[in-house]
């Protein structure tokens, strides 16, 4: 019980004492007296204040610890414990240049198989060197300047075509090593034509033979041309139309004896019908017939020269015409021009 509510109890059971003691004494003095009731005083409880309630309260402010990078390795991305999650690296690598110290690159050798070649030939080259993995080979031109590269090992062999166009010499460049510390090579081939060609200006490439002087025959025709050389005893049909193939090369099959010419075929006024060998050709083949229409002129010979650079790829065959024009056949059929001399 607590302390002020045992002093009230305490304090009510005197007060009741006395009243009763009191009581007792009167009755013994007289009995005719109405007995007196003393009314209660009403019990005084006493009211506690409440204690006072403290809370305390933290501001606290996290500081979070600031990421540090460490040593890439490999795996998957550390995860941040606290922050968001970056989304940038927190590192850069920075590559590092191999520098080569000086008398460890070393070039064995850097040489070709060719003494003397001509333009468009092909050529190998071999090279060997030390104190690197890769190495570049380099084109140069006339000026000496780098052009087409390969990536090659440091050591190996490849072939190489010369261009059409190279005159005097070709180079080639091998190089090793970086910026800081590098080695290069140069070699040159030197280019020449064993035969001069017929005519300027003068053709890319070397001519395979000597210039072959003929007698040839041709004949004009609506859409192209006839000429039959006599050194091939072949017939070139060289169409200005626009069509594939631009030209085409046929046998001279006629031989004497056999009809000139096919008499049911009559030409428009002003044209006409081929005869001996071309008239062969035109009338065996429907295409060529088509395609050529008919011939605008007679036959007409002159004393022409043929020569030819025999290249496989894109072989090129010149013709000399009756105006002293040359007719440059190129590429198996794939196109023909004229040149002037």
């Amino acid at each position: 019980m607590p302390l002020t509510s045992k002093i009230a109890h305490r304090f009510t059971h005197r007060r009741v004492a006395a009243i009763f003691a009191l009581m007792l004494a009167l009755t013994a003095c007289g009995a005719a007296e109405d007995p007196i009731l003393p009314t209660l005083r009403p019990t005084f409880t006493p009211s506690l204040e409440p204690s006072a309630t403290f809370t305390r309260v933290f501001n606290a402010t996290a500081t979070p610890t600031p990421l540090r990078a460490s040593v890439a390795t490999a795996g998957p991305s550390p995860t941040p414990l606290i922050g968001i999650v970056p989304t940038r690296p927190l590192f850069t690598v920075t590559p590092t240049l191999i520098s080569y110290a000086p008398g460890t690159l070393q070039i064995e050798y850097f040489t070709t198989n060719a003494t003397v070649i001509r333009p468009g030939d092909k050529v190998t080259l071999f090279w060997a060197a030390k104190g690197v993995d890769k190495a570049i080979i380099y084109r140069l031109d006339a000026d000496g300047k780098r052009g087409q590269l390969w990536n090659v090992n440091r050591a190996g062999s490849m072939d190489v075509a010369t261009l059409p166009s190279d005159r005097g010499q070709s180079q080639f460049l091998l190089s090793i090593g970086n910026i800081d510390s590098h080695l290069e090579q140069t070699i040159s081939i030197p280019i020449g034509c064993t035969e001069n060609w017929f005519f300027d200006p003068q053709p890319d490439g070397c001519p395979t033979d000597p210039v072959v002087v003929t007698a040839e025959v041709s004949q004009p025709f609506e859409h192209g041309t006839m000429i039959w050389v006599q050194a091939q005893t072949r017939i070139y049909v060289l169409f200005n139309d626009g069509q594939s193939p631009a030209w085409a090369t046929y046998p001279d099959d006629f031989k004497d004896g056999q009809p000139a010419s096919d008499p049911s075929i009559s030409p428009p006024s002003g044209m006409f019908q081929p005869i001996r060998g071309f008239g062969l050709v035109w009338r065996s083949h429907d295409k060529i017939r088509q395609r050529l229409g008919w011939a605008t002129g007679p036959e007409l010979p002159y004393d022409g020269a043929l020569q030819g650079d025999g290249m496989v790829d894109d072989g090129a065959m010149y013709l000399r015409g009756k105006d002293g024009n040359i007719f440059g056949l190129f590429n198996k059929g794939a196109s023909w021009k004229l040149i002037t001399p």
